[in-house]
């Protein structure tokens, strides 16, 4: 199942014209399949062909298949995307990378799994789950945070995320008094 919360935050940009979105670490399509019906040109990227193979063919969605994790220079164009969605998935080493695909006032939709979903079920290794705030720290001194949610979300099963929004653009920062 698609992730709501993304779905949501898309919605909310209220999009009348084509956008280009990159489904960083996509897997089986469950965001970019229904993303794709919408007025979005998807680019889909992931490791593992055989899930690529599986929605490679349909309207709006452009595959690539890509071990994000090795010494390679990513093949993304930069500066190109309207919308960046990650969903489950973390890699610290290049995870500031994706400032820099991203367009000038572009999205950036980050939601992936947090210290102490342990206790829930999978991922269980520490590299895998956020520290406190973490997607804060990592990108809101280059880009705009616009929400930010992390706790326990009760769906089907009990997992506990981060969920963060940020936008890019020229922003002055004003100190607080």
């Amino acid at each position: 199942m698609h992730s709501k919360w993304i779905f949501n935050q898309i919605e909310s940009l209220k999009i009348k014209k084509k956008i280009n979105l990159l489904d960083f670490a996509s897997g089986n399509g469950r965001n970019s399949i229904p993303l794709s019906k919408k007025n979005i040109l998807v680019t889909a990227i992931d490791k593992d062909q055989e899930k690529l193979d599986n929605y490679s063919n349909l309207k709006n969605i452009n595959t690539i298949c890509f071990d994000l994790e090795t010494n390679e220079e990513w093949p993304l164009v930069r500066e190109y995307y309207d919308v960046i969605i990650v969903v489950n998935y973390l890699y610290r080493p290049k995870i500031k990378k994706l400032i820099n695909l991203l367009k000038k006032d572009g999205f950036l939709f980050y939601e992936t799994f947090s210290v102490g979903n342990e206790k829930y079920g999978s991922p269980k290794n520490p590299n895998f789950l956020l520290k406190n705030s973490e997607l804060l720290d990592i990108f809101s001194n280059e880009l705009l945070p616009l929400s930010f949610f992390e706790g326990k979300i009760i769906d089907k099963n009990i997992s506990v995320k981060q969920m963060a929004s940020f936008k890019k653009g020229v922003f002055e920062k004003t100190p607080c008094y």
